[in-house]
């Protein structure tokens, strides 16, 4: 399976997301400004998901690993949300953000792999 696309697109929000998380908490008026940071971080993540749904096209893959990845983003999804929430704990929403992100990237790396793997058996 070719996840490359998806890989890309999730790098790219969780540099996003850690540059956000970062500019919130060390600027404390940036919260009432945090709507178009936290847009562009839902927009990232729609691209994000889009990208997974044509790549997942292609090659299906068994229901509890599709489910694994749809949580992953689910997750991710959840902790951006929190970031609008007046008072939300920023380090407790990265630690969640990275938490399904991570992890996601290095099972997308694997997915990659998995025809040369088969190779080798």
């Amino acid at each position: 399976m070719r996840t490359l696309a998806t890989q890309v697109k999730l790098r790219r929000l969780v540099r996003a997301f850690s540059e956000a998380q970062v500019r919130l908490a060390s600027e404390p008026l940036a919260r009432g400004l945090a709507g178009s940071l936290i847009d562009r971080l839902q927009e990232l993540s729609g691209e994000l998901r889009e990208s997974w749904r044509r790549e997942s096209l292609t090659r299906p893959l068994e229901p509890a690993l599709d489910r694994y990845v749809k949580e992953s983003l689910r997750w991710v999804d959840l902790a951006i949300a929190g970031l609008r929430q007046a008072g939300a704990d920023l380090e407790l929403l990265r630690a969640d953000f990275e938490g399904a992100a991570l992890p996601l990237e290095i099972f997308l790396r694997g997915l990659d792999a998995e025809p040369a793997l088969q190779r080798s058996a």
